[in-house]
This record gives structure tokens, C-alpha cells and sequence, in this order.
């Protein structure tokens, strides 16, 4: 008989979100996403099975969240940079929260992080 889950997945993916914001997805190790998270590398792999796992769920748990933070209009760019060209599963994602908006909103939002992130906008 398995183990039972004794760690909050909620917490899990919220740290899991900042690690993936704050490295980028791609400049994010395993070994940061344990570091992050708290968990054993075996118990993220279980839970998650890859690294890509846990960045999809990561994001499906931003993109349910009523109020668009910053920390899940960071993780929408993480995905459109770096995944949505190569990862159908990420743009799908993406491409359904941004049918939820209009497009300015869209547009608005995700200019507006993307140059805060670079330094550019306060």
C-alpha cells in the first residue's frame, strides 16, 4: 500500500509558479523545484511525473485563479516565451484564458508585465 500525500498541492504549486517565474523555465533545475516545493525529487516525480508536468500544472492552477496577479501573468509569459511556440499543451492553455478577456485586456495585461519584467515600466 502507497503512501498517503502528506503535502498541501497548493502550496506545492504556488512554489513551484515562483521558482518557474523567478529562473525562467528553461534556467530552472529539478534540483530548485525540490529546493522550492520541500518535496523529494521521487515524491515530485510521482505527483507531477516531469518537469514539464509540473510547469503545466503550475500553470492550470494560475490560470484558475479569479484575479489575474502578477504571479500568474508572469508564469503566461515563462509559457509564451519559452514553451507555447514548441508545447501545444501550454498554448492551448494559454490560448484559452486569453479567450476568456477581450483583447485589449489580453494585450494590456501581459505588455504591462512583460515591461515591468524588464525593467522597462514601474
Amino acid at each position: 500500500m502507497g503512501r498517503k500525500i502528506s503535502y498541501n498541492r497548493q502550496q506545492v504549486l504556488s512554489a513551484m509558479a515562483q521558482i518557474f517565474v523567478k529562473l525562467g523555465y528553461e534556467g530552472t533545475s529539478l534540483d530548485d523545484l525540490v529546493k522550492a516545493s520541500g518535496l523529494l525529487r521521487g515524491s515530485l516525480y510521482s505527483a507531477f511525473g516531469s518537469k514539464r508536468g509540473m510547469f503545466i500544472e503550475a500553470l492550470k492552477d494560475c490560470l484558475v485563479q479569479k484575479t489575474n496577479s502578477t504571479l500568474k501573468l508572469d508564469l503566461i509569459l515563462v509559457g509564451l516565451l519559452e514553451l507555447a511556440p514548441k508545447d501545444v499543451t501550454v498554448r492551448n492553455l494559454i490560448a484559452g484564458w486569453c479567450q476568456n478577456l477581450p483583447q485589449s485586456e489580453v494585450t494590456n495585461l501581459l505588455g504591462q508585465r512583460l515591461l515591468h519584467r524588464a525593467g522597462i515600466k514601474s
